[in-house]
């Protein structure tokens, strides 16, 4: 019998994905689960090159590397589509929201954590406190109509289809939100889980092809901010409120067990 397998996935800001130890993986491994990293272009593994290859107008290969890390996986017989798990946070949820839009037979579950799911929107708002420094980064979709093609392509909220059926199931979902996140407003994962019940199918329990009914569950702390922390002056804080962290991941860790065992 194939392993249950997470694959996690950030690609953007030049920032490495790093093989290092993490405290929320040990009930995974203790239960035998594989962790798969996906080097993605927009990350900085490969250096420069590698994160320009996935950043503005190339974001799209972020989605496209996923992708293709996740097929060689299946095809490889490291794992099979009903025990693959996807993660990803803030920018990584955009990859992540992005290759459930793609190809959502692939997974069987997904957690995605304060989540950029809605970058047209946000980098059409002046008034967000992020916007003009991120143009860099996503592109200026106000100013430049190559962008804004370019993001309306990729965006998760933009590109959600009416695929939830018992033939093309699409993988349970678990979203986390902060009220105080600064970085990634509450209002994004909000709207996306909104429209995926609307548009996707989940506001109607549909049975997948491995017996168990697609999910799509959405938790919003009001006083979190986006790395868990409740100093509401900011969430950059150094002060973390470790009893949330434990809390938020033994949710993600109970939901992909509990997911990939039906």
């Amino acid at each position: 019998m194939l392993s249950p397998t997470l694959i996690r996935v950030y690609g953007a800001y030049g920032v490495s994905l790093e093989p290092e130890f993490r405290l929320e993986d040990i009930p995974l491994l203790r239960r035998g689960w594989t962790i798969a990293l996906a080097h993605v272009r927009g990350g900085g593994e490969l250096g420069r090159q590698w994160y320009a290859g996935g950043k503005g107008f190339n974001k799209h290969n972020s989605i496209a590397d996923l992708l293709a890390c996740t097929r060689y996986l299946l095809e490889k017989n490291w794992s099979e589509a009903s025990k693959l798990a996807l993660t990803g946070a803030s920018a990584g949820g955009l990859v992540v929201g992005a290759a459930l839009n793609a190809e959502p037979s692939y997974f069987r579950a997904a957690a995605l954590h304060v989540p950029f799911v809605d970058p047209l929107s946000s980098m059409l708002d002046p008034d967000l406190p992020l916007t003009g420094v991120e143009v860099s980064e996503w592109g200026n979709p106000l100013a430049n109509l190559q962008d804004y093609d370019a993001i309306s392509r990729y965006a998760p909220y933009d590109n959600i289809k009416a695929c939830l059926s018992a033939d093309t199931p699409m993988p349970s979902i678990l979203v986390t939100a902060g009220g105080q996140d600064k970085r990634v407003s509450v209002w994004q994962p909000a709207k996306w889980v909104a429209r995926m019940r609307s548009k996707a199918g989940y506001s109607t329990p549909t049975a997948t092809k491995h017996g168990s009914s697609s999910k799509l569950l959405f938790l919003a702390s009001a006083n979190a901010g986006h790395f868990h922390s409740y100093n509401s002056s900011s969430d950059d804080s150094d002060v973390h409120d470790n009893s949330d962290f434990i809390a938020a991941h033994a949710l993600r860790n109970a939901f992909f067990i509990t997911e990939t065992s039906e």
